[in-house]
């Protein structure tokens, strides 16, 4: 069997040769390219995925600083009442005042 290998000339032999590393070649390619396009695929997926956990930190975020300006609004609201009512208050009567003293006392 050794003696029959060793009898194909030379031709077919280098034609052989050729013919597996045109093989090998071609399933190196494939391999690449099937490599890339997985690694393609997975960096358009881990895009989408950080995508979308912005967009829900955002929108928490958001609802956040609604609920704070709801409340600074509501407070401001509030204070505005507040500042109406002391405009338009009578002031105490006389018998019913610390005398200037004693307030400025207890303002200290």
């Amino acid at each position: 069997m050794l003696s029959r290998i060793l009898s194909i000339p030379l031709w077919k032999a280098l034609a052989l040769m050729t013919i597996a590393f045109l093989v090998g070649a071609a399933g190196g390619m494939l391999y690449m390219a099937m490599r890339q396009a997985a690694q393609a695929g997975a960096e358009k997926t881990v895009g989408k995925v950080a995508t979308q956990a912005v967009q829900v930190a955002d929108a928490a975020q958001v609802k956040q600083l609604r609920q704070q300006l709801a409340a600074a609004k509501s407070e401001a609201a509030t204070f505005q009442s507040q500042l109406a009512e002391a405009a338009s208050a009578n002031p105490a009567p006389t018998a019913c005042r610390l005398p200037d003293g004693l307030r400025d006392d207890l303002n200290r």
